[in-house]
């Protein structure tokens, strides 16, 4: 009764919702009760029917494919790996069902239209070398490089992207995820961009450009100073609540920043997704990973980079669980609403600057940079700031007309 219907292969079956008619609410497939009373027996039954009651008349249906295209596609369950699971049925030769927004399939296409026009091939829905994954957009880029473009607007668990991320640099394939949202939680979690959340229809006419406002860093390096290179001192986080807050340490950093927080940020709009994806593919940017947290460099900082941190460990060497090996119980489809089962609460992101190397700088460094004109020195603020000062104030004493400011408040608060 069952041979007659197609199911889901392995790289199509992940923990799905399900919907159960009888009782009008999803199961939870994590759980051995299925999340409702009495869902011990009710699993008994629901097994129970394999081979027995037609699969349409089990009660099961996809509630993605009936709130999104209002139709009825029944599922089944069974067991991979002791999990329990929920698979999509179908007639022989019918295509998989396909989850997928039309902003997300939008995105597709212009990608592999962009690049397929600046001279590199691009596939769309290729399988990985390796079999065990499927890319988005397959782009086969100078001198072997392999870039596999992800768009991901919806919500996916940590453990599922680092599993799907582990796999494809096995392969030695570059990852682009392409997020919409800025606090996906992939974000920093594996190599991305991110775009602003436009419409299927602007994203398809190519003239349009799609910018690109995070996900690429450089190299800082200098004085902790207001007059130093350093745009803010990497210990004294970002405060939303206070945005024209400052601090300085003194010390001499070397950070790794976004560059739309770094000093050579000269405007919105200046890099696009297209002209990413070409640069990405020529070997133009490079992705990075440090301390966990991954972004790309454009190859010049990448260089300082690995002169400054050593051989990278290539993750052939490192190991880890192959994508088929992962835990299928925290990953979901791509571009699925989010169910009661999976929604799990998300975390607002702060800064993402990187400490690479700090010191305190010497004298002569300090005398370096604290001259005037004349090239005669500038003494340092005396309310220890660490910047050169800017006035002498009413005592004759070099300071800051802010640093008094903020002196004397502190006093009176006091």
């Amino acid at each position: 009764m069952d041979d007659d219907l197609e199911r889901d292969s392995d790289e199509e079956l992940y923990r799905n919702p399900v919907f159960y008619e009888p009782a009008g609410r999803n199961l939870d497939l994590s759980r051995s009760d299925l999340g409702m009373p009495n869902g011990e027996d009710l699993l008994e039954v629901l097994l129970k029917m394999r081979g027995k009651v037609p699969v349409e008349r089990r009660g099961l249906i996809c509630p993605d494919c009936r709130d999104i295209r209002h139709r009825r596609v029944p599922m089944y369950l069974l067991y991979r790996d002791a999990e329990l699971f929920a698979s999509h049925y179908r007639k022989p030769g019918e295509k998989p069902i396909s989850h997928e927004s039309d902003e997300h399939l939008a995105r597709k296409e212009r990608v592999a239209k962009d690049s397929e026009d600046h001279g590199f091939r691009a596939d769309i829905e290729s399988p990985a070398a390796d079999g065990h994954a499927r890319l988005d957009v397959r782009i086969i880029g100078a001198n072997n490089i392999v870039l596999g473009y992800e768009p991901q607007l919806s919500e996916v668990t940590a453990r599922g992207m680092r599993s799907r991320e582990a796999a494809r640099r096995r392969g030695r394939i570059r990852s682009v995820w392409d997020f919409a949202d800025p606090d996906h939680p992939g974000v920093g979690m594996v190599p991305y961009v991110r775009t602003p959340n436009l419409p299927a229809s602007v994203i398809r006419v190519q003239r349009n450009p799609i910018p690109v406002r995070d996900g690429n860093f450089v190299i800082e390096e200098g004085q902790c100073s207001a007059r130093g290179s350093i745009t803010r001192c990497p210990f004294k986080p970002y405060d939303p609540n206070n945005p024209t807050d400052t601090g300085y340490c003194g010390d001499w950093h070397r950070v790794l920043v976004p560059i739309h927080q770094s000093r050579t940020f000269e405007g919105t709009g200046e890099l696009t997704l297209t002209q990413f994806i070409v640069e990405a593919a020529a070997g133009e940017r490079v992705p990075f990973k440090h301390d966990g947290q991954h972004g790309w460099l454009p190859v010049d900082h990448w260089e300082k980079y690995r002169e400054a941190n050593g051989p990278v460990v290539d993750d052939e060497e490192a190991g880890g669980p192959s994508i088929r090996q992962g835990d299928r119980r925290d990953r979901c489809v791509e571009d699925r609403p989010a169910s009661e089962v999976r929604s799990e609460p998300r975390e607002r992101r702060g800064g993402r600057t990187m400490v690479l190397e700090t010191r305190t700088p010497d004298k002569a460094e300090l005398g370096q940079v604290s001259v005037d004109a004349s090239g005669r020195p500038i003494p340092l603020c005396r309310f220890g700031c660490g910047a050169p000062a800017s006035m002498a104030g009413p005592e004759g004493l070099p300071e800051h007309y802010s640093c008094r400011r903020a002196n004397e408040d502190a006093g009176t608060a006091a």
